[in-house]
């Protein structure tokens, strides 16, 4: 009896280390400098500026979600009209217009909204702000950080060396 416990308390901590020591992997999710809001970035910009541009941007995400949800809607249209037996062409791009259409409009949406931004800088933030691009908050970074991981590739949590999705380096 003695041997048995003494076998089964080797075999639970041998279990034990074993576990520990196993590789863990974390996803990448590339959310943007420390979540942080991207205007929140740009140097010596003042409590007033920084109200004026949640304002901007909440008129702004209104109205893109509108659009968006438009698109959506469009788009589930197009599937519908394609996946039919004989689809009418003419219905076919009649409905890629239409999203083409809303597509510009957001696009549109999007440079009104970044010039108004732009308009409640100075010359000195204008500067950083142009800098940085489409970026948001990436500060230098090139935007894709996101997608590594919706590609299936990560990070190996000890090593930093990248791996795809099957756990492979």
């Amino acid at each position: 009896m003695k041997k048995i416990t003494t076998l089964l308390v080797m075999m639970a901590l041998a279990i034990t280390v074993t576990a520990q020591q196993q590789n863990i992997i974390v996803k990448r999710q590339g959310e943007g400098f420390m979540k942080a809001n991207s205007e929140c970035l740009i140097p010596g910009i003042t409590a007033d500026q920084q109200k004026q541009i949640q304002d901007l941007r909440l008129k702004q995400q209104k109205e893109n979600l509108q659009i968006s949800n438009e698109l959506y809607e469009k788009r589930a249209q197009l599937r519908t009209l394609q996946q039919v037996d004989k689809p009418n062409m003419k219905s076919v791009n009649s409905k890629i217009d239409e999203i083409s259409a809303l597509q510009n409009k957001k696009l549109k949406l999007m440079a009104e909204h970044r010039n108004n931004v732009r308009n409640l800088l100075t010359d000195e933030q204008r500067v950083q702000f142009d800098l940085r691009g489409n970026r948001g908050g990436m500060m230098g970074m090139s935007g894709k950080m996101g997608r590594a991981g919706k590609q299936g590739r990560s990070v190996h949590f000890r090593t930093g060396e990248h791996m795809n999705g099957a756990g492979n380096r």
